[in-house]
């Protein structure tokens, strides 16, 4: 099977989760990428959870990739880093803005470099507006975004959502504009510059909540309910919480003909909201949430038991599905990483190496890609300019 973006090359120059997320997203549909680094390596290496001296969350956000540390605030690295822009179709970088013009990095000078390179900017706030200059990561964007007021009880404080959704779905967003970037650069021959906002992409995140703006009501936290269908919420059973949730009137028709509960258009849920859920709440009580579940499905009322991310990672769904996959890291050993989101009938997904050791492939990418000889690498590493895995850089 052949990946759609086989034969793409993409250049990285990012750090945390955003920009390296992005390029493993384009890992996963074949694209090649090469991930320009320190000579010490991209900061995420050693956050947090690791497994051996690397983090978790490095080997997630980096498998697929080959590592080439550069140092390109050098007027050689610089060079290199032109050289491999001139063979590469894509760059993709997260820093703050203004970050990449003060490096001699920005869109304008690359694209001397090769106009037909796609580069794709991920920010906290995009380059314009009076904001862009501001720093963000996740938890500033959900509280900037408005995804914090509308997260948690309505008797509670505005919460961060448990995972770093900005972070992420600003990494799908920069794929998705990259791809079809690669669409119009087939018709056209021209390149372009990208222009990602988390700010932007948390905005549509909340966007069924913008109908509320101006009303009395207003848009507001509903816990786990909906704020104009009933009932979505989560019930106790004898031995776990289940998420049930109505969203048609055949949905909304088959729960009411479980308890006798005489007819109730959609519309009108949420004024029968606290009488529905009572029902529902004691006819859980006295069950399994296995049992509650089979229940709720068998009368076509959409249901699920509240999992554990343990739960998740034990299911041999998510096995059969290569939601996890199991990859042998050159130093952390084998690693269960999250397999390929992308899965068709023409290509599975490319999950096809761990994230790399540091200047794990510069040779291959210096001497195969750019055609520079063992002489020539050994001198830039030794006159630290770039590092190589089993020679690194003192730097």
């Amino acid at each position: 099977m052949s990946a759609p973006l086989e034969g793409i090359r993409v250049v990285e120059l990012g750090a945390y989760t955003t920009g390296p997320l992005c390029a493993r997203y384009l890992s996963n549909l074949g694209a090649e990428i090469i991930k320009v680094e320190p000579l010490k390596g991209e900061s995420m290496r050693t956050f947090a959870y690791k497994i051996g001296d690397v983090s978790y969350i490095f080997h997630v956000h980096n498998v697929n990739k080959k590592s080439v540390p550069i140092d390109t605030n050098t007027k050689d690295g610089k060079a290199v880093l032109f050289e491999l822009l001139r063979t590469a179709d894509v760059l993709i970088e997260n820093f703050a803005y203004g970050s990449m013009k003060k490096w001699g990095l920005d869109y304008d000078t690359i694209k001397a470099v090769n106009p037909a390179l796609i580069y794709c900017s991920l920010s906290g706030f995009g380059h314009s507006g009076p904001d862009r200059h501001l720093r963000a990561f996740d938890t500033v964007i959900q509280g900037m975004a408005g995804v914090m007021s509308q997260t948690g009880t309505a008797d509670g404080p505005p919460t961060k959502i448990g995972i770093s959704a900005a972070d992420n779905m600003g990494a799908a967003a920069g794929a998705m504009a990259i791809t079809a970037a690669l669409h119009h650069k087939r018709r056209t021959g021209r390149g372009q510059h990208i222009n990602i906002s988390m700010h932007d992409i948390m905005g549509w995140l909340t966007s069924e909540c913008w109908a509320l703006v101006g009303t009395e009501s207003g848009p507001r936290r509903n816990g786990n309910q909906h704020f104009a269908v009933a009932p979505q919420n989560v019930f106790a059973a004898m031995d776990g919480l289940v998420a049930i949730e109505i969203e048609t009137q055949k949905q909304l028709d088959s729960l009411c003909a479980m308890f006798t509960i005489d007819h109730i258009a959609l519309e009108d849920s949420k004024a029968h909201e606290t009488d529905i859920e009572s029902c529902l709440q004691s006819w859980a009580a006295g069950r399994t949430a296995d049992e509650t579940v089979a229940g709720c499905l068998a009368n076509n009322v959409p249901a699920s038991r509240v999992q554990g991310i343990d739960n998740v990672a034990e299911n041999p769904f998510s096995w059969e599905r290569d939601i996890l996959v199991t990859l042998q890291h050159p130093e952390s050993g084998p690693v269960k990483v999250l397999g390929s989101p992308f899965k068709s009938n023409r290509s599975s997904g490319v999950v096809s190496s761990a994230a790399p050791a540091i200047g794990q492939h510069t040779k291959e990418v210096l001497g195969d890609i750019l055609g520079y000889s063992d002489e020539q690498i050994e001198k830039l590493a030794a006159d630290d300019v770039i590092a190589i895995a089993d020679e690194p850089s003192s730097a």
